[in-house]
C-alpha cells in the first residue's frame, strides 16, 4: 500500500516539478537575458558619455579594454568601413557584414543574437551608434550566451533539490498515510482467516481513525456473530446427530451440506469426511437414487421402503423419506433436498413376529379346541352310551386341556419374562439343589424313553436369582433335548468357571440344521413339527429359556449336527 501511494505521489511531484520548471526555467532565462542585454544598452550608453571626454586614441584604447574586464564584456569600435578600430580582444576581422553592424550604422540601437565567425556557439551582440571625433562609428558589446546559463543552471539545480526534498515528504505522507492502511488489510486477513477478535488501535481523528473504529465495531459483531452461528450450528449438529434416524441433506448440485454420524452407520460409509462430496459417489443404492432424482424432477415429498442388501451384515429395510428444500420467496426455486433414513428393521421383524405369534397361537389353540369340541360332540351323539369309547374320548379330551393349560401357562410366563428388565423375588440359592430337583422331576419322563439321563456337577457358589426362574429354564432345556432324542442319552453339565456358571445339556438326538439354528428361539418354531406336537410341546420352551437368560444377562451357544446331536451351552455371570 505505501509503495503504490509513494509512487503515486512520485509520479505526481515529477509530472508538476518538470511542467513547472521547464516553463518557470524558460520564462526566467528569457526574462534574464533581456534584463542582461537592457543593462548593455545602459552600460553602452554610460561609456559613450565617458569617451567624450577622451582626446587621444592611446586613452580610448585603454579606456576600452578596462571597461571591457570590468563588465566582463567584448567590446569593439567599428568604422563605417567595418574595420575594428579598438577592440578589447585585439580581433580585427572586417565586420562590415555583420547585421548588428550594418542596421547600427542605419541609426538603430541594435541587440541580436548570432554566432559569432567561425565558433559553433550564440553570441548576444548589442550595437549603438556613436559620434566619435566627428565620425559616426559602431560601439559594439559582445558576450556568449553560454554565459547567461549560470542562473538556469542554479535553477535546475534548486528545482531539483525542491523536487527530492517533495519525494522525501511524499515517502513521509505515504508511510503515515499507508500503515495505518496496511495495519487495517493485514488486520482484515486475519479475519478472513477466522480470527474475529482482531482489534487495532486507533491513532487518528480523520477518516482513516473513522474507518479503524468502525472495523473494530465490524468484529465484535462478527465476533458475536459467528460465535452464535457455531453454537447454533453444534447444537443443530448434536440434536441431528443425536436423532436415531439417518439425515442427509444436499444443494442444487448434488453436494452433501450435512450428514449425521447415524448415516455412516446405516450405509457403513468408508470416507471419515462427506461434505462437499457428490451424494451418487456416496450412497450407490440405486433404488434411493431414483427416487431421489423422481422427487427432484417432479419436485415433491416422496415416502417408499427400500431394502439395503447386505452379505456380511444382513438386509436393512428402511423408509425412506426425501423432500425437496423450497426458498421462502418462491417455491419453484429448489434450494435442495432433505433425505430422512428410518431403519425399520427391527419393526418390521417384531411386526411379523407379531403377525406369526397371532397366526401360531390361533393355530395352536385351534386344534386342541376342535379336538375336544369335535369328541365332545360326538359323546353328545351317543358315544357316551359305550363305556370303553367313553373312557377313550375322555383321555383325548384330558390330553388337549392339559395342553391348552401349558400353551396358556407358557404365553402368560413368555409375557411376564418379556415385560420384565430385572427378575423379582430373588435371593442367594444353590444351583447343585435346582439342578437335583429338576432331575428328580424329568428323569421318569427319560426312563419312560429308555433314555439315560447323567447329570454332572461341582460345589459352586451360590446364585442370585429367582429360584423358579432358574428350575424353569433348565426344565426347558432338558425336557426339550428328551423329546428329540429317541436314543442314547442325555448329559448335563454344571460347573463354575471365572465369575460365571456353564450349564451344558448334550443330546445324541436329531440334531438341528444348519439353517435353522438360528431360529430355534423364535416364539413357536419347530425343527420337527410333526414331532414336537405328538411330544405335546407348545413350541415356547426354548424362546422362554431365551428371555429368562436375557434376565440374568447371559449367552448361549448352539452346536448341533444333523442325526448325531445337539449341545447347549449357557453361560451365566455371577455379577450383573
Amino acid at each position: 500500500m505505501q509503495k503504490k501511494l509513494f509512487l503515486s505521489y512520485l509520479l505526481i511531484i515529477c509530472l508538476l516539478i518538470c511542467l513547472a520548471g521547464f516553463y518557470s526555467i524558460k520564462i526566467s532565462h528569457a526574462y534574464y537575458i533581456e534584463e542582461y542585454k537592457k543593462d548593455i544598452l545602459k552600460e553602452g550608453n554610460l561609456i559613450f558619455e565617458n569617451l567624450k571626454n577622451i582626446d587621444s586614441d592611446e586613452d580610448l584604447e585603454k579606456f576600452i579594454k578596462k571597461a571591457a574586464d570590468d563588465l566582463e564584456l567584448h567590446i569593439s569600435i567599428i568604422d563605417k568601413e567595418g574595420n575594428l578600430i579598438i577592440d578589447s580582444k585585439d580581433y580585427y576581422f572586417n565586420q562590415k557584414n555583420m547585421i548588428e553592424v550594418q542596421k547600427a550604422f542605419s541609426g538603430q540601437k541594435t541587440v541580436v543574437t548570432r554566432k559569432k565567425d567561425d565558433y559553433d556557439e550564440d553570441y548576444i551582440y548589442v550595437a549603438i551608434p556613436i559620434v566619435l571625433n566627428s565620425e559616426t562609428v559602431v560601439l559594439r558589446f559582445s558576450t556568449p550566451l553560454s554565459k547567461l546559463n549560470g542562473p538556469k543552471t542554479d535553477m535546475t539545480i534548486n528545482i531539483i533539490i525542491s523536487g527530492v526534498i517533495a519525494s522525501l515528504l511524499a515517502y513521509y505522507l505515504s508511510k503515515k498515510i499507508a500503515e495505518p492502511l496496511d495495519t487495517l488489510t493485514n488486520a482484515v486477513a486475519e479475519v478472513s482467516q477466522g480470527k474475529y477478535n482482531k482489534k487495532i488501535p486507533v491513532a487518528t481523528n480523520d477518516q482513516i481513525g473513522y474507518l479503524t473504529e468502525t472495523f473494530n465495531i465490524m468484529c465484535v459483531k462478527l465476533n458475536t456473530t459467528i460465535n452464535a452461528l457455531e453454537t447454533e450450528n453444534k447444537r443443530m449438529e448434536a440434536i441431528v446427530n443425536s436423532m436415531i434416524n439417518g439425515v442427509v441433506a444436499i444443494d442444487k448440485k448434488n453436494k452433501i451440506l450435512m450428514i449425521n454420524s447415524q448415516c455412516y452407520e446405516l450405509f457403513h460409509i468408508k470416507n471419515s469426511y462427506c461434505k462437499g462430496l457428490d451424494f451418487y459417489d456416496i450412497f450407490k443404492n440405486q433404488e434411493i437414487q431414483t427416487l431421489l432424482k423422481t422427487s427432484i424432477s417432479e419436485k415433491r415429498s416422496i415416502v417408499e421402503i427400500v431394502i439395503l442388501k447386505s452379505k456380511f451384515n444382513g438386509d436393512k429395510i428402511l423408509r425412506v423419506y426425501i423432500n425437496p428444500i423450497f426458498s421462502a420467496r418462491s417455491s419453484e426455486s429448489s434450494l435442495g433436498t432433505l433425505l430422512v433414513f428410518q431403519d425399520v428393521t427391527q419393526i418390521k421383524k417384531l411386526e411379523k413376529m407379531r403377525s406369526d405369534f397371532v397366526s401360531n397361537v390361533t393355530h395352536e389353540l385351534k386344534t386342541p379346541l376342535t379336538s375336544i369340541m369335535g369328541f365332545t360332540d360326538t359323546l353328545r351323539s351317543g358315544a357316551i352310551v359305550n363305556k370303553d369309547m367313553e373312557k377313550h374320548f375322555l383321555e383325548i379330551i384330558d390330553i388337549e386341556t392339559h395342553r391348552l393349560y401349558r400353551l396358556i401357562q407358557d404365553i402368560l410366563s413368555l409375557s411376564e419374562i418379556e415385560t420384565r428388565k430385572k427378575d423379582i423375588h430373588m435371593q442367594y440359592e444353590s444351583v447343585e439343589e435346582i439342578l437335583v430337583y429338576v432331575e428328580g422331576l424329568l428323569r421318569p419322563q427319560a426312563e419312560e424313553k429308555g433314555l439315560q439321563l447323567l447329570i454332572e456337577y461341582e460345589t459352586m457358589p451360590p446364585y442370585f436369582c429367582n429360584k423358579d426362574r432358574i428350575s424353569q429354564m433348565f426344565i426347558n432345556l432338558i425336557e426339550n433335548a428328551i423329546k428329540y432324542t429317541e436314543k442314547g442319552n442325555i448329559t448335563v453339565r454344571c460347573k463354575y468357571q471365572g465369575e460365571f456358571f456353564i450349564l451344558q445339556v448334550i443330546d445324541t438326538g436329531i440334531g438341528i440344521p444348519e439353517e435353522s439354528i438360528d431360529r430355534i428361539f423364535e416364539r413357536f418354531y419347530r425343527v420337527d413339527k410333526s414331532r414336537s406336537r405328538k411330544a405335546g410341546g407348545t413350541g415356547l420352551g426354548l424362546s422362554i429359556v431365551k428371555h429368562i437368560m436375557m434376565l440374568y444377562n447371559g449367552k448361549v451357544k448352539v452346536e448341533s449336527t444333523e442325526g448325531e446331536g445337539t449341545i447347549f451351552t449357557i453361560t451365566m455371570p455371577y455379577e450383573m
